[in-house]
């Protein structure tokens, strides 16, 4: 079963240099994509605002096969809000 490496970048790059096993290019591809949405749910507030967040996932050579870029802008409606307002609203 081939090995991938998640790596992740947001305010901190982080290497993974313990991988993980999939059974499939099309599985590692999807563990990226749940990278991404767990990031998201661990750190909401800190994720606005910040530089865009990303993941990158290689293979044991170190071949970047496929990258994700998370960037979340507020709309012109968006900065005119409270941040805590729009907390509230949701």
């Amino acid at each position: 079963m081939p090995r991938f490496y998640f790596h992740t970048e947001t305010d901190v790059r982080t290497t993974d240099y313990e991988g993980h096993d999939c059974a499939s290019y099309l599985d590692a591809r999807r563990e990226g994509i749940a990278t991404c949405g767990q990031m998201m749910r661990d750190a909401p507030d800190s994720f606005w605002g910040s530089r865009p967040w990303s993941v990158s996932i290689t293979d044991a050579d170190n071949l970047i096969l496929w990258e994700i870029h998370i960037d979340g802008q507020p709309s012109s409606a968006g900065r005119l809000l409270d941040p805590q307002d729009a907390v509230e609203r949701v």
